[in-house]
């Protein structure tokens, strides 16, 4: 156990001074959170299993059982679009993962300095495409990497870089109590004309406790409550925390049933999410 605390406190502090600092950041896009499940819980993601942890965790991609494959598509204001897709496979103690972020912009009209329409557009657009690996050193520990290529485009300029994330996920108490830590987008800066922006470096910790809920209805159906909170330090966004809390329902039949709300506050305010 000591041994996990030693690692927690390593990837914590791993990105100083820059993690733990506001700053400006390149790619901002990274900063936005990916999958229905843990936006709803307020972005809670350092104990987040299966295809989706590639996002937030990489040793969740470790509890993937046979195949799993997760899309979602957000569309905002002014037509801008942000597609995720994941892709998790297992093989023994080992899994096994690819994802695809994409942020596009619609076409963006030009104009000269005094407001004239120049009657010409410049597009704007995102990815990241990322690879992991992840491994169940035993019962109660599981780890993974990922390693991703990061590219964006405004107008004729263009920007690339390589990052990589860690992450750890230990079960104290199996099926009630689990600790995650992971580290994010350590890797090079986004170049355009020779002005480099650090990419939006994040140390993530949180927990996550399963409260099972008695069924005295004479029916087989479990019922759980799960309370997550994560706590981030994230270059160009400081100290932030998420909280969330999901009330699951499982059917003989093998449905389930899931209520989720989320809770994120940043330095620029507080986000609820329901889900």
């Amino acid at each position: 156990m000591m041994k996990i605390y030693i690692l927690a406190a390593a990837l914590l502090a791993a990105g100083c001074p820059g993690a733990f600092a506001e700053g400006t950041a390149g790619g901002q896009f990274l900063r936005i959170g990916v999958g229905a499940q843990a936006s709803a819980l307020g972005e809670t993601g350092a104990t987040i299993s299966g295809a989706q942890s590639l996002f937030y965790n990489p040793a969740g991609l470790a509890e993937v059982n046979g195949t799993e494959f997760v899309f979602s598509q957000v569309k905002w204001i002014m037509d801008l679009n942000y597609s995720n897709l994941a892709l998790a496979k297992s093989s023994g103690d080992n899994a096994y993962g690819f994802a695809v972020n994409y942020l596009s912009v619609p076409s963006i009209a030009k104009f000269d300095k005094y407001g004239n329409d120049l009657s010409e557009s410049y597009s704007v657009g995102d990815v990241a495409v990322t690879a992991g690996f992840a491994r169940r050193s035993d019962p109660r520990r599981t780890w993974g990497v990922n390693l991703k290529y990061i590219s964006s485009k405004l107008e004729s300029a263009s920007a690339s870089a390589v990052a990589a994330d860690a992450g750890l996920k230990y079960d104290v108490r199996p099926g009630v109590f689990g600790l995650g830590f992971a580290l994010q987008n350590l890797g090079t800066k986004l170049d355009y004309l020779g002005e480099g922006d650090a990419l939006p470096l994040n140390a993530r910790a949180g927990g996550r406790y399963i409260f099972k809920l008695e069924n005295n209805t004479g029916d087989r159906n479990k019922q759980s409550v799960s309370v997550l909170a994560d706590l981030n330090s994230m270059k160009g966004a400081g100290f932030y925390a998420n909280l969330g809390s999901e009330l699951e329902v499982s059917y003989v039949e093998g449905t389930l049933f899931a209520l989720r709300v989320g809770y994120k506050t940043q330095s620029a305010g507080s986000l609820a999410s329901l889900g």
